[in-house]
């Protein structure tokens, strides 16, 4: 599979194309912008999670023919192949008076046009109800249903849509026998003809579930209040009802229907903002109203991608007609289909392989995609205005970003303050004002290896202040280095903006200040930063440590791996998330447990790997080791991933291992050894504890968030892997 992230560098980007959400439109769109890019145009997905399902599939899974990895797409490596970046953020609003989108804890983005395929949000009776959307935060909690529940209890389904019917079918298929469930709703398939509903109701008898045709009002407790005031007692409910919009589609003053889904016109463009797009359930398309179905979203998608395009490059657009039937299989769990089409409807194992040869060929649509080409098309004649004066650069001013949108980031960045800071950002030089006459200085940098440049910025200020951590002392003051790919000059000054904020949330946080530092144009986004210290009461080194101190380690291992394979496209989504959220983790609360365990020595694990880092303190205190490499805590997908995929540096550091004795069998070549050498970023610190303070440690890292382990013990001689 190629990438376009090398051959579009040739044309700066002009425009933003942001997509919100990674409906079953948006990965239809970000396919086609990889099999054909705009050139000038760079496109963000902002998505809640790093994968999408296919809602259709849902019941195949919970009857248990499929697992999960088999009814998502994986929208990193599709992102990759689209030259997308991709952002995990969930969306709070929208401001249409300056094109920007709003989140929770995280700066707003720009765009020059909008795209939403978020589909619609439940609409639960009360906050601890148990919906089926969103999928991801259903599964888990089916799972943990289906563990916990016995023969002799019951089970409600409110919602007797087809939704609702394959959900029941599907349990029926996988839960005890003695399970009572019923299937409750005013109208069984509403939409659906004769045929089709007396096979389903047959169906329902035959697997002996009841169906009660009324409407669900309440749930406390165990209990339903039906709307004829009846109430029904059961072990557990789950809700496949009515879903409403996102309260933000309403609140930004976009045209919507009266229930607050974005109101479009035959080219699913918004009526009230031609710099918004919506399709799926999140829209309400104007004069072809109908139910909200997945079905409609994979129909849009072709239509949407085009007309995105069609905005960019200002030509007409394309009207797109929503089919009014369409052929609807609805599964057994027993490897049978329904079959309806308006007034037809037929039955059996047929229409379960049509049904799943479908829903399989959309999933590897998108998760097995085709080589694509290198040829770029020229610029559009709309965008060429927009591209900065001069695409051949000069290098003597230093190729640094012009004063005026400097100055406009630096005063969007928080205020910049510390007692010890006596002059920051504004001057030629920081002065700062050192209370211990002794100062700690480090330096670190990276280009970007994450699509979202606000994590990368809080990714790599974790990471460069890990060198202060690891010597126990007190990070105080920051610079940052910065080198930005040519775009158009707003683009840049939004990356320029984005990263500086999350470099400086994270080190705000710490109450350390960005006093100043240095942009640069250069090929690919970078950042580097000189971190500046005082130590603390006691300087921790690499040599302290003394024979019986146990090693205790808080992160684990493996995030080369997991990005080196995230940037080849072939990484799980929760492989990334679990690395994301560990990188973006302080180890400063980790710095603090060691002291009060009385840590004797300290270093951090980075680009060295643990082998190269633990192989430093050895050395240093002129001790071994006993390592327990089953104790050694791995990312998820690490030992699956690092015989295929390899770091930029694993080859040399694993000529540290030859270091170590192997024992119990190990070998060099085996995936958990091999991961001792996975280079780190914003890795965990590794601390040498005294033997009777080590389990205390642990426990505590752990109740502070921390994946700790203690992963071995210091010894007088022999370096041994056991």
């Amino acid at each position: 599979m190629l990438s376009h992230m090398q051959t579009n560098q040739s044309i700066p980007a002009v425009r933003d194309l942001l997509l919100v959400g990674g409906g079953h439109s948006h990965v239809q769109v970000l396919k086609s912008l990889g099999m054909r890019p705009e050139p000038g145009v760079r496109v963000t997905l902002v998505c809640r999670d790093l994968q999408t399902p296919y809602s259709g599939m849902l019941p195949g899974c919970i009857s248990g023919r499929y697992n999960e990895a088999d009814i998502h797409i994986q929208l990193g490596p599709l992102c990759r192949y689209a030259d997308a970046r991709l952002i995990q953020a969930e969306v709070t609003g929208l401001d249409l008076a300056n094109n920007r989108l709003q989140f929770e804890g995280r700066p707003d983005l720009r765009f020059d046009l909008l795209s939403i395929n978020t589909g619609a949000v439940p609409k639960p009776p009360h906050p601890d109800a148990v919906t089926v959307k969103p999928i991801s935060r259903f599964l888990p909690k089916w799972r943990a249903l289906q563990d916990a529940i016995r023969a002799d209890q019951s089970l409600a389904i409110v919602g007797a849509g087809a939704g609702g019917v394959e959900l029941a079918l599907a349990a029926r298929a996988v839960l005890p026998a003695g399970v009572e469930i019923t299937l409750i709703g005013e109208q069984l398939l509403p939409g659906h003809g004769r045929g089709a509903i007396a096979r389903t109701v047959k169906e329902l008898h035959r697997f002996d579930i009841r169906w009660i045709q009324a409407r669900a009002m309440t749930e406390s407790g165990s209990l339903l209040t039906l709307d004829d005031g009846a109430e029904l007692a059961n072990d557990y409910v789950l809700w496949v009802t009515d879903v409403a919009a996102p309260d933000w589609t309403g609140t930004a003053g976009l045209a919507t229907d009266e229930r607050g889904f974005v109101s479009v016109d035959q080219h699913l463009q918004s009526l009230s903002h031609p710099q918004v797009f919506a399709a799926g359930d999140i829209a309400h398309l104007e004069s072809q109203d109908r139910p909200k179905s997945g079905v409609y979203a994979v129909r849009a998608g072709p239509c949407l991608a085009e007309n995105l395009r069609r905005t960019i490059q200002g030509r007409r657009l394309r009207r797109f007609r929503a089919q009014s039937r369409h052929l609807a299989l609805i599964g057994n769990g027993q490897g049978e289909a329904i079959a309806s089409r308006g007034s037809w409807s037929a039955q059996g194992r047929f229409w379960w392989w049509v049904k799943d040869w479908i829903d399989q060929k959309f999933i590897n649509n998108f998760n097995d995609l085709p080589d694509i080409s290198e040829e770029l098309p020229e610029l559009p004649a709309a965008l060429r205005a927009d591209l900065p004066d001069q695409l051949m650069r000069c290098g003597g001013c230093g190729a640094k970003l012009a004063a005026d949108p400097l100055r406009r980031v630096l005063a969007r960045l928080p205020e910049q303050a510390s007692a010890l800071l006596t002059l920051g950002i504004g001057d030629d030089a920081a002065m700062l004002t050192n209370e211990s006459g002794a100062t700690v200085l480090t330096i670190d940098g990276f280009r970007a290896m994450l699509d979202d440049p606000y994590l990368f910025g809080r990714i790599s200020a974790h990471h460069s202040m890990n060198d202060i951590f690891a010597m126990a002392a007190r990070p105080t003051a920051g610079l940052a280095f910065v080198t930005l790919p040519l775009m158009a000059e707003a683009l840049m000054e939004e990356e320029l903006y984005q990263l500086l904020r999350g470099v400086t949330d994270v080190l705000n946080a710490h109450d350390v200040p960005l006093v100043g530092g240095h942009s640069a144009e250069g090929a690919e986004l970078g950042l580097a930063l000189t971190i500046t210290g005082t130590p603390g009461p006691q300087t921790l080194h690499k040599a302290g440590g003394a024979v019986g101190d146990h090693l205790i380690l808080s992160k684990p291992i493996g995030t080369g791996v997991i990005l080196a394979a995230a940037m080849q496209g072939r990484a799980l989504s929760a492989s990334v998330g679990a690395v994301q959220t560990s990188m973006d983790l302080s180890n400063a609360d980790a710095l603090r447990t060691f002291q009060c365990h009385g840590a004797s020595a300290l270093t951090d694990v980075t680009g060295f790997g643990l082998a190269g880092h633990l192989g430093e303190m050895l050395r240093a205190a002129d001790l071994g080791v006993a390592l327990q490499i089953n104790q050694v805590p791995l990312f998820p997908g690490v030992e699956g991933m690092i015989d295929d995929v390899q770091s930029s540096l694993q080859q040399a550091n694993e000529l540290a291992l030859q270091d170590f004795e192997l024992r119990n069998g190990h070998r060099f070549d085996d995936a958990k050894i091999r991961a001792l050498a996975d280079p780190q970023t914003s890795g965990g610190l590794l601390a040498a504890i005294p033997s009777g303070r080590a389990a205390p440690c642990v426990q505590a890292l752990q109740r502070a968030g921390y994946v700790a382990a203690d992963i071995g013990e210091l010894q007088n001689d022999n370096w041994v892997i056991a």
